[in-house]
């Protein structure tokens, strides 16, 4: 029997690629809850997350800035 999370690996490409789709539709206004969004997550894994969501924010932010 195969279990869930060995059939279901997350890459640090999965999360970049889902870390940058929330943060820019957190730049363009929309609520979002972190906390729902790596409620599933292990602790690295979120961990990860949080890292690449909060550049990839800060990134959109000053890009609005400058802009």
């Amino acid at each position: 029997m195969q279990l869930v999370s060995d059939k279901y690996v997350v890459s640090s490409g999965d999360l970049d690629f889902l870390a940058f789709s929330f943060a820019q539709m957190r730049s363009q206004g929309r609520h979002l809850c972190t906390e729902a969004i790596t409620g599933n997550m292990d602790n690295d894994c979120k961990a990860l997350f949080l890292q690449r969501y909060d550049r990839y924010l800060e990134q959109l932010e000053e890009d609005l800035v400058t802009a």
